[in-house]
């Protein structure tokens, strides 16, 4: 097998990840950026472009939006958006050179072998009380040391399904039911339930695809575009009900509290939002329960709520084509490849759900797992007689 550049610094790259991703996850974007820069071709762009993938367009003309809303907002400095600038192409240059044939079987494999190792540290943390990240931040509070591990368990369920898909195409059915019951008993331990609910989803989606892979694809990106559309409006018709939110516990209750405030903030300014990163610029407080909290703390832990929230109407119009576009684009490629399209919709399928009730849309690791979950899905595009 010839070396390449590229081949080199996929190696790199799934060497060092496990140990970022289990340690906070946070060194994850530049490692992808440092990884895609190495294994930049040309060659690979313009198979890319060639194509004429409208799902590209919109996803870049997206982009363009967020950064475009920075001007407009309450968040000072352009200090976001010069970070998600440089972020989104090398992440895309990162997926498209895992798609380029020469690689593809490289990735999967390491791909592979990575998910073993972080599993294997998750593992660790979980039997033992988090020895590793106490051990290597004996100065942070124990709260961070808990949020580290929360990321790398995201990092391990989006990387889930295009490692199993993968184990699937090469006849290894039995280490990919190895690899989704490791990553299913990993969403247990650190009470992560917004895990739990994600694999459940994803897994019912990997299954339905191997029997309908375009009405799978189709359905996860469909869902996905309907609810970016619906969400501020559908959300306060879905907990309106006083007794539901009461029933909840205080860390959902405080989430619908955030989603409240949202929605109603949304229709101050909708059509081009109060700017990229503004969600970190509230100052209001909100009472949820005994508790007394800022009305966005951060982030809404809503995707599709923070993209209406910063970038309005049209970023959310934006968006839900891209997704829509995508999921057609994916429905047509893997029409014929069971298993690269029941890993593109399990993937999709669980980041959406994650990124709906967990994590802030612009946060660099979070876009980096997804970048990287994309290119495991990228590496499944093999043509097979």
């Amino acid at each position: 097998m010839r070396v390449t550049v590229s081949g080199v610094a996929f190696a790199l790259f799934f060497a060092v990840a496990p140990a970022a991703s289990a340690g906070g996850a946070m060194g994850l974007p530049v490692l992808m950026c440092l990884a895609a820069a190495l294994a930049l071709r040309p060659s690979h762009l313009r198979q890319v472009i060639e194509s004429k993938p409208i799902a590209l367009w919109l996803l870049l003309g997206f982009w363009a939006w967020v950064l475009t809303t920075s001007a407009w907002s309450a968040q000072p400095g352009f200090a976001q958006a010069g970070k998600l600038a440089l972020l989104a192409p090398l992440g895309l240059v990162f997926v498209a050179a895992a798609g380029a044939e020469s690689n593809r079987r490289l990735v999967q494999a390491f791909g592979v072998a990575a998910f073993a190792v972080l599993v294997a540290l998750m593992t660790v943390e979980a039997l033992w009380d988090l020895p590793l990240n106490r051990a290597a931040n004996p100065d942070i509070p124990p709260s961070e040391v808990v949020r580290n591990v929360n990321r790398g368990a995201a990092v391990v369920l989006a990387m889930t399904w295009g490692a199993a898909a993968g184990l699937i195409a090469n006849g290894r059915s039995g280490l990919a039911r190895a690899v989704l019951a490791a990553s299913a008993i990993l969403a247990l331990p650190f009470g992560l339930w917004a895990n739990l609910v994600a694999f459940v989803i994803a897994l019912i989606v990997f299954a339905v695809a191997f029997g309908a892979p375009r009405f799978a694809l189709l359905s996860v990106s469909g869902g996905l575009s309907l609810w970016m559309l619906a969400a501020p409006f559908a959300t306060p018709l879905i907990l309106a009900s006083p007794r539901l939110v009461d029933a909840l516990p205080l860390s959902w209750a405080a989430r619908v509290g955030i989603w409240e405030y949202v929605c109603a903030r949304i229709l101050e300014q909708p059509w081009i939002g109060h700017g990229l990163d503004a969600s970190r610029a509230v100052t209001d407080r909100i009472q949820v329960r005994e508790l007394d909290m800022r009305g966005i703390p951060l982030h809404p832990h809503s995707a599709s709520l923070q993209i209406w929230y910063e970038t309005g109407a049209v970023g959310a119009v934006l968006a839900a084509a891209a997704l829509l576009a995508g999921g057609w684009t994916l429905s047509r490629v893997f029409a014929d490849n069971r298993p690269a399209a029941a890993g593109a919709a399990a993937t999709m399928a669980a980041l959406g759900v994650i990124a709906n009730i967990s994590f802030g849309i612009w946060q660099e690791w979070w876009l980096a797992t997804m970048f990287i979950a994309a290119a495991l899905v990228a590496a499944l595009a093999i043509k097979r007689a």
